[in-house]
This record gives C-alpha cells, sequence and structure tokens, in this order.
C-alpha cells in the first residue's frame, strides 16, 4: 500500500511540474508577443475575453496590418483568401494550422473604422462557435496599445473544464498578436516604460 501511495505522489509531482513548465512557456511567450493584461470570464456557454497589448509600431502601421490580413505571414496561419470586399467590410477564410497536420479554415467578417481607429470581427457560418470581437488600436507614437474585446458563445457543448476553454481563447489571441508582429517583422516585444500600474 505504501508503495501505491508513493507512486500517486511521485506521478502527482511530474504533473505537477508538467503544468507549472507549460505555464511559464506560456506566459513567457505572451510576454514575448507585447500582452499586458487578460480577463477571461464566462456564464454558461458565452465567454467574454478582454485583454491589453502593446506592439512597437505605430498605430496606422498596427491598423493597416490588420486591414490588409491577406497578406498575413506566420507559423500559424498558412494562407488568407479575401471572399469578398464592399467599402470598409472584407470577408476572408482563414487557414490556419490544426494539430496532426490538418487544416483548419474559418470565415471572419471583418468591418474597418479608421476614424475611431477600431477594427471589429466576427465569424461567419461557424458550426462550433459564433465570435464577436473588437480591436480599440491607441497612438503611442512608435507603438500601438491595443485594446481587445472578445464575445464567443460556443454552440456545442465541450466536456473540458473551463480552464482549457479560457486557455484557448488565451492561446488564440497570443497566436494573432505574434502573427501580427511576425507580419509587421518585429522581433522583439517592446516591454521598455512598462510597470506593474499599467495596461
Amino acid at each position: 500500500m505504501a508503495k501505491v501511495v508513493r507512486i500517486l505522489v511521485a506521478l502527482a509531482v511530474v504533473v505537477v511540474v508538467i503544468y507549472v513548465g507549460i505555464r511559464r512557456y506560456q506566459s513567457h511567450r505572451a510576454l514575448k508577443a507585447g500582452l499586458l493584461t487578460e480577463k477571461i470570464t464566462h456564464d454558461g456557454d458565452l465567454w467574454h475575453a478582454d485583454f491589453t497589448a502593446r506592439i512597437p509600431a505605430p498605430e496606422q502601421t498596427v491598423f493597416d496590418a490588420i486591414r490588409n490580413i491577406e497578406n498575413t505571414h506566420s507559423d500559424q496561419v498558412k494562407a488568407v483568401r479575401v471572399v469578398s470586399q464592399s467599402g470598409n467590410k472584407k470577408v476572408v477564410d482563414v487557414d490556419t494550422a490544426g494539430i496532426g497536420g490538418q487544416t483548419i479554415t474559418t470565415e471572419l467578417e471583418f468591418e474597418y473604422l479608421p476614424a475611431e481607429k477600431k477594427i471589429v470581427y466576427r465569424t461567419l457560418n461557424n458550426p462550433i462557435l459564433d465570435t464577436h470581437a473588437a480591436y480599440q488600436l491607441g497612438d503611442e507614437g512608435s507603438s500601438t496599445l491595443i485594446d481587445y474585446h472578445q464575445t464567443t458563445h460556443l454552440l456545442q457543448s465541450f466536456p473540458v473544464p473551463d480552464g482549457m476553454i479560457a486557455q484557448v481563447i488565451r492561446t488564440i489571441f497570443v497566436a494573432q498578436l505574434e502573427t501580427l508582429k511576425s507580419t509587421l517583422n518585429i522581433k522583439t516585444a517592446d516591454t521598455s516604460g512598462t510597470s506593474d500600474d499599467e495596461p
């Protein structure tokens, strides 16, 4: 019996060490991408995510990079195709790398509001989730503060812990930041001049 307890304790320690290692890696990745703050909550199948991030590039440059999403390039995004474009709206198909080398295609509709320094988007025809999100950009001269709000309604139930869903939402936003920085050829995050009080 004592041997079984020792084995279980050893397994628990291994799981905790792996979990801590993964969390540290993800935190480092988020900091490198420019993530400053995050808040993810949910009420049933409705999830809300609020993030702030800083990108070391002028606001207009960041706005244009998001507006011209078809020029996106990164490890996560395989291809972006413009389906339609009219006025300040654009519908695109985004191919991302999935598990096991599979390609996941997501159809998104963007609306660009340059006078408000804002870009909104939503998923279209997605049987799994309905997402509405907005990037609010703040001009800081040589850098841009991104204030991001997302609401996602899960259209199907997933038998996974809430923490895992929250982690997926966070990982997707960090991947968006990494993709944006890759598109802008930014190698490191601008962490100068930040403090614990600052978003």
